[in-house]
């Protein structure tokens, strides 16, 4: 009898670990790992004075070493869009994503507030994370969040998805953020590209204030239309060009079934 109980407690702990395994730890990694990305870049566009090459940089090695140190405990994603993306390649439960999706979000709002208690808000004003939009350059700061959006998530799906490439893929996830940060940065619409809403809404919420006349959320929408826009792109290409295995959606060729010859017989009407 105290045998079958210690096997029956044993099962019980075994089920509690993985539980916090396959559920909480992932959920906490996103968490944690958002603050971390968001604080950084948020603390680096200010100490560099919004250099666009600078910037870049920073966000791309970021992401690199956050990959590597989390990419075991969630799968490194850290980006609501790169969420969406491994859901349409069916990697992602629904109700995992929504998780991570709500962590990412939280995260990118805990990064930046952090950041603001530590620097004074004279500091951060000049930054490319406090800029806000003009009318007239809206349609070229959505393209500009849409084209990079759809270049990393596809980078993402085809290198981690891929056994052959996954070594690689924390290099080529953060080389592809670099470059298209770097060659997507403008002065005319104030800036950086986010690729990513919780960068972008993280700040907002932290250094928005009833005073500021709305100008962050004005048209704060670009950041959300764009990327999603480019997700949705990246992820059909994927999934009906570059992916491998069952995880493509292959076309089934038209089957066309021959007619008889018809050698010239009338037939009653």
């Amino acid at each position: 009898m105290s045998e079958s109980n210690g096997i029956i407690m044993e099962e019980e702990k075994i089920t509690k670990v993985s539980i916090f395994e396959s559920k909480v730890r992932p959920i906490l990694a996103e968490f944690i790992g958002s603050i971390i990305l968001t604080s950084i870049v948020c603390a680096g566009a200010i100490n560099t004075l919004s250099s666009g090459l600078t910037n870049g940089v920073i966000y791309g090695l970021t992401m690199v070493f956050l990959i590597i140190a989390f990419g075991d405990m969630s799968g490194g994603y850290f980006n609501p869009v790169i969420t969406l993306g491994y859901t349409l390649a069916r990697v992602l439960s629904i109700p995992q994503a929504v998780c991570y999706f709500f962590a990412q979000i939280i995260g990118g709002i805990v990064g930046a507030a952090l950041v603001r208690a530590s620097y004074p808000e004279s500091e951060f004003g000049g930054s490319w994370l406090y800029g806000s939009l003009w009318k007239d350059v809206l349609l070229e700061a959505m393209l500009a969040e849409a084209i990079p959006t759809l270049i990393l998530v596809l980078t993402v799906l085809i290198t981690t998805l891929d056994k052959e490439k996954r070594r690689l893929s924390p290099l080529a996830i953060g080389f592809s953020i670099i470059v298209c940060s770097v060659t997507s940065y403008s002065e005319r619409r104030r800036g950086f590209t986010f690729m990513n809403p919780a960068l972008s809404f993280g700040p907002a919420v932290a250094y928005s204030t009833p005073y500021d006349g709305g100008e962050l959320w004005k048209y704060h929408y670009v950041y959300w239309v764009g990327p999603l826009v480019g997700t949705l792109v990246a992820s059909l290409l994927y999934r009906f060009v570059f992916a491998l295995g069952s995880r493509r959606i292959r076309i089934p060729k038209p089957c066309f079934k021959k007619q008889p010859f018809n050698s010239g017989k009338k037939y009653a009407a």
